[in-house]
């Protein structure tokens, strides 16, 4: 029975040695005060909840061990700069890091071999026709100047790489991950390119549909690497314009099934006015992805919309996924967010702090009015505004910035009616303390034009802020961001200092 039991610990421990990673090196010039860390994504993109500090001695060493199940690409972060890293459950890694010039150097390990290729191929490479001194020109082309001078160009460097990775001596494994890396990455930086550079709908579309027109959607390696679920998340989009343009020519009705979605267009409204566009992914996803893929690539949008602390859209697409993969490894920690989401949203039901106008509001000062001798900062913004709620995450840090000073928070919803209940819903949930009102599309826009008066920038884009003086006048018209920190503070001190 002994012995049994020992050689069951001893398998234990061996697997959980296993999936580990351990990383350790030095900080060369250290003064004290520079720090590392690392991000391993849950599966893909880079979100802060996934960043771990990795701690240093006062001489500069560090060692860490990294939770790291089979093979994940990580970020290593130092001083501003960005390094990709491959980490290898049960391997090692000891790196050095240059203080003074920014510089990272890989010294010694098991995962030695495949981490140096990674640096030397550099799969994360922006390409030059993504710098904005080359986007003005470049993005004026015609699609048969640009698969010429960009696109095809841009095909044979991929492929150069991924020539280089074959060659190599690492492990079959790792040059399939890092091939399939280098390739997805380039679908993804020209989907890119077309959609923030280029201004010609039709080049625009000739540009999607010729990258991926030829691209396959069950990955090369699985589990995938992040920059597949990029791709993934891109080929999504290519169905939705091939979708459109297939609608248009052959005049599909609006009850009629939409191309590669299998729901009619009035469903799709319907879905996404009532659970946001993830659930619109959603549908595109099971109707054309391999399962696997389904459920790593919906399972980063259940978090994604529990970070931005949406419960309703979190909510219907939890169910929905639960319900098509009863049996995921995920479920239980997709039930323990939600839930999160649900007492946050009891805990503030009767928050004194999160006032909502219940009085029909005319004009903007309707509003401001009722805080003179009070600087106020006005958020508007709506529900349906990825941006918007981005923004919403500086809100806390902005406010410890101005406690127990005469600066107060109004917010401005843009919202149809229908929305008004799930507007109160995301304000409670995510705590937003100050005082809130709700318009709809037609009754912001007498508002909007009080906000603009004065302003040569028209534009009633989302979000937008204003500053309000202790007069209850404004004062200053496009006012700087919370993610702007430091810069919007010295402007509503600015203002605040104003007798």
């Amino acid at each position: 029975m002994k012995k049994r039991m020992a050689l069951l610990l001893s398998i234990l421990i061996g697997i959980q040695v296993s999936a580990q990673f351990k990383l350790e090196g030095s900080i060369l010039n250290y003064s004290g005060k520079a720090g590392i860390s690392v991000n391993i994504p849950l599966v893909y993109g880079f979100h802060k909840e996934n960043t771990i500090a990795v701690p240093v001695s006062p001489t500069g060493k560090f060692s860490i061990t990294l939770p790291v199940e089979s093979r994940k690409f990580a970020t290593l972060i130092f001083q501003e700069q960005f390094y990709s890293l491959l980490l290898t459950s049960g391997k090692h890694l000891t790196l050095t890091l240059d203080e003074k010039d920014k510089k990272l150097e890989l010294i010694s390990g098991s995962a030695l071999p495949e981490n140096r290729l990674l640096q030397r191929i550099d799969v994360n490479e922006s390409p030059s026709f993504m710098n904005e001194s080359a986007q003005s020109d470049v993005g004026k082309l015609s699609f048969a100047a640009l698969n010429t001078t960009l696109i095809q160009p841009y095909f044979v460097k991929r492929d150069e790489k991924i020539n280089r990775i074959n060659a190599s001596d690492i492990s079959q494994a790792d040059k399939k991950l890092m091939a399939s890396e280098v390739k997805y990455i380039t679908y993804n930086y020209l989907n890119d390119f077309a959609r923030t550079q280029v201004n010609n709908r039709e080049v625009i579309d000739s540009i999607i549909l010729s990258v991926f027109d030829n691209s396959i959607i069950k990955p090369e390696v699985f589990p995938a690497g992040p920059q597949y679920y990029f791709f993934a998340d891109n080929y999504l989009r290519y169905l939705e314009t091939k979708a459109f343009l297939k609608i248009k020519q052959e005049k599909i009705k609006p009850e009629e099934s939409i191309p590669y979605f299998r729901i009619s267009f009035d469903s799709a409204n319907i879905i996404v006015k009532k659970y946001g566009k993830p659930y619109w992914r959603w549908i595109g996803s099971i109707n054309n992805f391999p399962d696997a893929v389904t459920e790593q690539y919906t399972f980063q949008q259940i978090v994604n919309l529990y970070d931005n602390k949406d419960l309703r859209p979190t909510t219907a697409l939890s169910d929905a996924f639960k319900k098509r993969f009863p049996s995921s490894k995920y479920n239980r920690v997709i039930d323990q967010r939600v839930n999160t989401l649900k007492e946050l949203l009891a805990q503030n039901e009767s928050d004194a702090h999160i006032q909502v106008v219940k009085q029909e509001v005319q004009s903007v000062y309707d509003v401001i009015k009722d805080f003179k001798g009070k600087v106020v900062y006005l958020d508007v913004w709506g529900t349906w505004c990825g941006p918007c709620k981005e923004e919403l995450k500086h809100i806390p840090a902005l406010r410890s910035a101005f406690v127990n000073k005469d600066v107060v928070f109004v917010y401005l919803d843009m919202d149809d009616d229908d929305r008004d209940t799930v507007w109160k819903e995301f304000i409670k949930v995510n705590g937003l303390k100050g005082t809130h009102f709700r318009k709809n599309r037609q009754t912001i826009a007498p508002l909007w034009k009080e906000l603009l008066a004065d302003n040569q920038d028209k534009a009633e884009y989302y979000p937008q802020y204003f500053i309000f003086d202790k007069e209850g006048k404004l004062a200053v018209s496009k006012a700087f961001r919370p993610s702007d920190k430091a810069v919007l503070y010295q402007q509503i001190n600015t203002v605040l200092s104003r007798h």
